[in-house]
């Protein structure tokens, strides 16, 4: 699947065929500011109903229908919501890579340069995200200056991982990427494959899940 955002900001966003302009899904992001004490407390750790959830992300179809959520504290996901199913979230803000719920195996990897889509069980790329890009047939070249060019979101599809659920790490992913390496929006590169992690690294990224 190849979607194009429609605009700079991730958050804030359509994501549209490259090829029709056809709407595929829409991202969201707005202020939100509940009490700690409306949250589940029999469902979520001191930790969790102590946050304040300060905006939340929605994604919708192209029906208009919400099919993930995500709520921030600040920088940190706090809550997440795929379909109907609330989500754990674990602590996550010091990881490099976030595998998919039901398949470990199946991870967006992170690097100071980019965001790539791993299956670690055929060492194969599944997916990318492509920052100020130029698409040119089936390659991406990298516009000189931030600010031209599109964002592209490339991924394959999976059996146990839908759309939506893809969509919901890959933002987590990539807002906690910008953070780890200090990286501001309009400074990002295009992702590049990052060939120095190590086969270390990708067993301990594929013991955490959301």
């Amino acid at each position: 699947m190849l979607l194009k955002f429609s605009k700079s900001d991730i958050l804030d966003s359509y994501l549209v065929s490259p090829e029709t302009g056809a709407l595929g899904f829409t991202i969201l992001t707005r202020s939100h500011f509940i009490h700690a004490g409306e949250k589940d407390s029999d469902s979520e750790s001191e930790s969790e109903s102590e946050a304040t959830v300060t905006q939340r992300t929605i994604i919708l179809d192209k029906r208009g229908i919400t099919v993930a959520e995500i709520g921030w504290d600040g920088r940190r996901p706090v809550e997440v919501v795929i379909g109907k199913e609330k989500v754990a979230v674990k602590e996550i803000h010091n990881v490099l890579g976030l595998p998919a719920r039901f398949d470990t195996e199946f991870f967006w990897l992170a690097g100071p340069n980019g965001l790539t889509l791993l299956d670690y069980n055929s060492n194969q790329i599944k997916g990318q995200f492509h920052l100020h890009s130029l698409r040119v047939g089936d390659h991406f070249i990298t516009t000189p200056l931030s600010g031209f060019g599109h964002h592209y979101l490339e991924f394959e599809p999976h059996p146990l991982a839908s759309a939506a659920e893809l969509i919901v790490t890959f933002i987590l992913m990539e807002v906690l990427r910008r953070g780890k390496f200090n990286q501001h929006p309009s400074t990002f590169d295009r992702p590049k494959l990052w060939r120095n992690t190590s086969k270390q690294l990708s067993k301990q990224i594929r013991r955490g899940t959301i």
